[in-house]
């Protein structure tokens, strides 16, 4: 970006804190500044601020992306400048491990609004423009701190929690606002639940990510903050300022589609949820422990490592483990397989407490305790139970 063109816009701004707007005209305000022309800097036209919402894309592509993306649109008619904003990170569908580990890097980039949407028109997202009515001097306030942002590139860690799209928007946003509020509409549900409860909410109709989200969504989203700082999904972002206002006005209005999109999200819920797959696994553990079949204790027992060492994987050498993961290292841990030589002395206390796990988790009715993890601790607990039921049986044969 051109800063000496920032830097007129800038300039403008500095007169306004000094009361220069109200004594001078356009042409005198301009001439003291030393710009030989006629045109208004501090006029409501003279820099339009839009928030830009872009629906969301399939997580196999772009799992940062499944929940669409927000990104502000700064315009100025007057010198053709017209820049997406827009906080950009490495890849982390291919590089996961990085990604979890915190190594990833993202930063803020000021790319031509063309040339941005054209990535959009590509993948067939539609993007949804809303203006935003703010006052002239902050509009120019906040392409300062925009361009302040461009300097430092991608040296920022990559922190979802603090940097995410929809909430940079509105630190930005507050930022360039300074003491103005912006009011919020009341009876919302940002009002009563967290930030966890509204991601596990928005992702219904994906069950098997709310249940990988529910492992690694950061701990702090459990915490009560202001309605401001819950504005973690862009389509809630949009939706949530359109409700609020600004010294009386409405604070963001939809202004239409700069992308069209003949794209239909598929919102069939579907066939194998996670509580379906549960289910299915306690039946067959029930039937094939009944029936004695010895190979499946092997199944159980090698999906229990598996996904235990994915877990302690996590849980050891990432920043992404949470509260809910260290909850599942009870049912998921590697250490059945290992010590199954020894079963006979801790199957059964084991087994009742998975039971107990189970039972507290069912009395403690909350949206993220998924009902899928209470099946398969009845499963497990299943197992343990008829592995010591059967060999408490071989000692009483062999008494008798």
């Amino acid at each position: 970006m051109k800063r000496a063109i920032l830097n007129i816009l800038f300039l403008a701004f500095a007169l306004t804190m000094v009361g220069q707007k109200q004594e001078l005209s356009v042409a005198e305000r301009n001439a003291q500044m030393g710009f030989n022309d006629t045109i208004d800097r501090l006029a409501d036209d003279f820099v339009f601020v839009s928030l830009m919402v872009a629906d969301p894309t399939n997580w196999r592509d772009d799992i940062l992306g499944m929940l669409g993306h927000a990104f502000l649109r700064l315009q100025c008619p007057a010198f053709d400048l017209d820049y997406c904003f827009s906080y950009e990170s490495e890849n982390v569908n291919t590089q996961f491990s990085e990604y979890a580990q915190g190594k990833l890097k993202m930063g803020m980039f000021a790319i031509p609004t063309d040339e941005y949407l054209q990535d959009y028109r590509h993948w067939n997202r539609a993007v949804h423009e809303y203006r935003l009515n703010l006052p002239p001097e902050v509009e120019t306030r906040l392409w300062e701190i925009m361009d302040n942002k461009l300097s430092r590139g991608l040296s920022m860690k990559l922190d979802l929690s603090r940097r995410g799209c929809a909430i940079s928007a509105v630190h930005f946003i507050k930022a360039a606002l300074q003491d103005i509020p912006i009011v919020y509409p009341l009876g919302t549900r940002y009002e009563t639940l967290s930030r966890r409860e509204i991601m596990y909410q928005d992702l219904e109709a994906h069950p098997w990510l709310r249940l990988l989200y529910g492992i690694l969504i950061p701990n702090d989203y459990d915490k009560d903050c202001p309605i401001d700082e819950k504005l973690i999904v862009p389509a809630d972002l949009a939706e949530i300022w359109q409700a609020s206002t600004l010294n009386g006005k409405v604070f963001a209005e939809y202004i239409g589609d700069v992308v069209q999109s003949d794209y239909v999200e598929d919102t069939k819920f579907p066939l194998l949820t996670p509580q379906l797959f549960a289910w299915i696994l306690l039946l067959i553990t029930i039937l094939l422990m009944t029936l004695g079949v010895i190979g499946w204790k092997w199944v159980l027992l090698g999906f229990q490592f598996l996904v235990g060492v994915f877990l302690l994987y996590m849980a050891l050498f990432t920043q992404l483990f949470t509260s809910a993961g260290w909850l599942m290292l009870v049912l998921f841990n590697p250490l059945s397989l290992i010590l199954w030589k020894w079963h006979k002395y801790w199957q059964l206390p084991y087994a009742l407490l998975l039971l107990i796990e189970a039972l507290v988790l069912v009395c403690w009715r909350h949206m993220l305790v998924d009902p899928a993890y209470i099946v398969l601790l009845l499963s497990y607990s299943v197992l343990f139970a008829s592995e010591s039921i059967k060999h408490a049986y071989v000692l009483y044969k062999k008494k008798k």
